[in-house]
């Protein structure tokens, strides 16, 4: 049982790699740069119909207590309205593999995080599994001459700490009682609720939300964070934030796979080489448990 429980999480990882490689190359395609505020507005909406409706059917919907909701809106200010809005903003000025490369750092971050505030041991293979995973990832930068770092590229930086911030918070003050889809329909509403007042101090108009809602590509990008989503929070709450973000390096593989269905992009020797390096990685990490002691809150 124990191993039919490891090949599932395992396989679950995959998926959400996948899903998370494709969901940058939607980012890309819509090309939200002008105004990444505007797009979150109908993308979060369609989010949270979707979850309510999820609820709605399994008879789960809950009471927002003031403490529930503090934990909502902090969790999605590093879940959906820093990360997605740098996303939308550099994804058009910076190559599809470069960003999926600099999300790819989201357990770099994690470990150095839970290491700082003492969450978490660090061991051997812990640290072996992470070296790994940063030769892979350095291969890709440095041996890839079309691709240079430029301030877009900093920029991106964002979205893999913030990604951390959330998983760690997640997982260490996940509500008692709440489950997978609970938590994610309130983390996306107090998130709707933000991007809906920052859109209003920004002044942006109606005819910039329903914009989005004329492109195929956006429907495809709600279709896959939906799913995306639904399984991070699965995956994370069953195997914790550290198991979780080697999927951060998984997505690379993914992203190239993605690139040649969509782009035509080539698989080189040097992606090849990262590739086994990357994945390598995880081995050192699928045989432990690192969840971090939850303090839930009530």
């Amino acid at each position: 049982m124990n191993i039919i429980s490891k090949y599932k999480s395992t396989i679950l990882l995959f998926v959400l790699s996948s899903l998370w490689a494709l969901h940058f190359s939607l980012v890309k395609l819509v090309e939200a740069d002008n105004n990444p505020f505007s797009i979150l507005v109908p993308l979060l909406l369609i989010l949270c119909f979707l979850f309510f409706i999820v609820l709605k059917i399994n008879n789960q919907t809950f009471k927002f207590t003031l403490r529930k909701s503090l934990f909502f809106i902090i969790a999605g200010i590093f879940a959906y309205v820093i990360p997605l809005y740098v996303e939308f903003l550099v994804a058009p000025k910076i190559d599809a593999g470069i960003l999926v490369l600099i999300v790819s750092s989201v357990p770099v971050f994690t470990l150095l995080i839970v290491w700082l505030f003492r969450l978490l041991s660090i061991n051997l293979k812990l640290i072996l599994g992470t070296l790994s995973g940063i030769v892979g990832v350095s291969l890709i930068m440095f041996g890839n001459s079309n691709n240079t770092l430029n301030i877009w590229a900093i920029l991106a930086l964002i979205v893999p700490l913030s990604y951390s911030f959330d998983a760690i918070f997640m997982e260490k003050f996940w509500p008692s009682k709440l489950n997978t889809f609970q938590v994610a329909f309130g983390e996306c509403i107090a998130s709707l609720i933000l991007i809906i007042f920052l859109n209003f101090l920004l002044g942006t108009s109606i005819d910039e939300y329903t914009y989005w809602l004329k492109l195929e590509s956006f429907w495809w990008l709600s279709i896959v964070t939906f799913i995306e989503i639904a399984l991070f929070f699965y995956i994370l709450k069953n195997n914790g934030a550290v198991f979780i973000n080697l999927g951060s390096y998984l997505v690379m593989p993914a992203g190239f796979i993605w690139g040649f269905i969509i782009f035509g992009e080539t698989f080189t020797v040097i992606k090849f080489v990262s590739t086994v390096f990357i994945i390598g990685s995880i081995f050192f990490f699928v045989s432990q448990d690192y969840k971090i002691k939850n303090t839930p809150i009530e």
